[in-house]
């Protein structure tokens, strides 16, 4: 997995023209982690599940950006299709919507690298019949996935460091309010990507609250 910056701004668009808008904000960051929620395995709907939208719609706005796509959709894999057409250069898959049988299939023909996230309360066993299919795991460290603003759920140390033990070799991502104050407990874990959602995108300066948490990170 080719990484631009282990800090990845995250955007839950609540409507296309709010996808536009947080784009803009954001302008010139290397990458950027759209949330996609269904409102069927998540609670909250973002869009383009609030209107039916077409995500190709919004190709042009997301080239300049390498794009990861956090699928938190009870189909994940029509959705993943429809993504990769509006440029997906990175999937994320939770383990809780797909089988094993299932991801190996569809990666079979996947140009595009993939992970597979794990929720907070998933058993950690469950997770590991998925490892030699992927490029990366990303652990959630908030108890309801698909919105910001959460605290952190500090079992999350715990189970990243059983997992890195486990598997060293496997990269690992964390998403889920990555801040200031919870960085720094998570730094030593040996996370590749730290995906930030309201740290940054609630900040009166986005740009500035990125470089922040970049240069606490020290790579």
């Amino acid at each position: 997995m080719s990484i631009s910056s282990p800090i990845i701004p995250a955007i839950t668009p609540q409507s296309y023209n709010d996808l536009l808008s947080q784009l803009q904000k954001i302008t010139g960051l290397p990458e950027v982690h759209v949330d996609v929620a269904d409102g069927v395995f998540t609670k909250n709907t973002l869009w383009p599940y609030r209107d039916t939208s077409d995500v190709t719609v919004a190709y042009n706005q997301l080239a300049p950006f390498s794009l990861e796509v956090d699928l938190m959709v009870e189909k994940p894999l029509s959705a993943a299709i429809q993504w990769l057409k509006a440029g997906a250069d990175q999937l994320v898959f939770h383990i809780e919507t797909i089988s094993v049988a299932a991801l190996a299939e569809f990666m079979e023909d996947c140009p595009v690298t993939v992970g597979v996230a794990i929720g907070s309360s998933t058993p950690l066993e469950t997770l590991y019949p998925y490892v030699a299919l992927i490029d990366y795991v990303q652990f959630m460290s908030i108890a309801t996935i698909g919105s910001q603003g959460q605290p952190f759920d500090d079992s999350v140390l715990e189970r990243i460091a059983t997992f890195t033990k486990r598997y060293p070799a496997t990269p690992v991502s964390i998403d889920g309010s990555v801040n200031q104050t919870s960085l720094p407990k998570i730094k030593s874990l040996g996370v590749s990507r730290y995906i930030v959602g309201s740290a940054i995108m609630g900040a009166d300066n986005p740009k500035e609250a990125y470089q922040a948490l970049t240069s606490l990170v020290g790579r």
